[in-house]
C-alpha cells in the first residue's frame, strides 16, 4: 500500500447541529485507470454541541453527503460539550474508478448549540496485490 491521496482539515468546521456535514474531502488521486480496493482512514477532533448525545462519522464516495456510503456509519456516544479524537476507517471493495474522490462527514445526534470539528486528516490507500 502507498498513500495515493491525503487531506488535512484547513480550518474549523461548524456543522449545522444535526445535519450531515462534509468535513474532509480527499483530492482526486490521479488515478488514470480503475484499481481497487481502496482503504480510507484518518481521524477527526470533534467537540459536541450542547445537549448532544452522539456523533456519526461516515465515509462517502464523491464530494457531497449524497455519495454512496462506504462501510458502516460509525456512531460514537459523546456527552454534551465533550471533546474526542475519533478515528475512522472504511474499505471500499468496489473497483476504484478513475477520477473518483471520497469525503468524510459528521452528523451530531440531538445537538443544539455549535458542534465543531477543529482538526482532522484522511488518507486514501489503493491496495494492490503483490506482484
Amino acid at each position: 500500500m502507498a498513500v495515493q491521496s491525503a487531506v488535512q482539515l484547513p480550518a474549523t468546521v461548524t456543522p449545522v447541529t444535526t445535519a450531515e456535514t462534509v468535513v474532509l474531502t480527499l483530492p482526486f488521486a490521479g488515478q488514470g485507470t480503475a484499481r481497487g480496493p481502496v482503504l480510507i482512514q484518518g481521524f477527526v477532533n470533534y467537540t459536541q454541541g450542547t445537549a448532544g448525545t452522539a456523533v456519526t462519522i461516515r465515509v462517502r464516495t464523491g464530494t457531497t453527503t449524497g455519495g454512496t456510503l462506504i462501510g458502516a456509519a460509525d456512531v460514537h456516544t459523546l456527552a454534551a460539550a465533550a471533546r474526542a479524537q475519533i478515528p475512522f476507517a472504511a474499505l471500499d471493495l468496489a473497483q476504484f474508478p478513475a477520477g473518483n474522490q471520497y469525503c468524510v462527514t459528521v452528523q451530531a445526534t440531538a445537538a443544539t448549540g455549535n458542534p465543531s470539528v477543529t482538526d482532522g486528516v484522511a488518507f486514501l490507500d489503493v491496495i494492490s496485490p503483490a506482484l
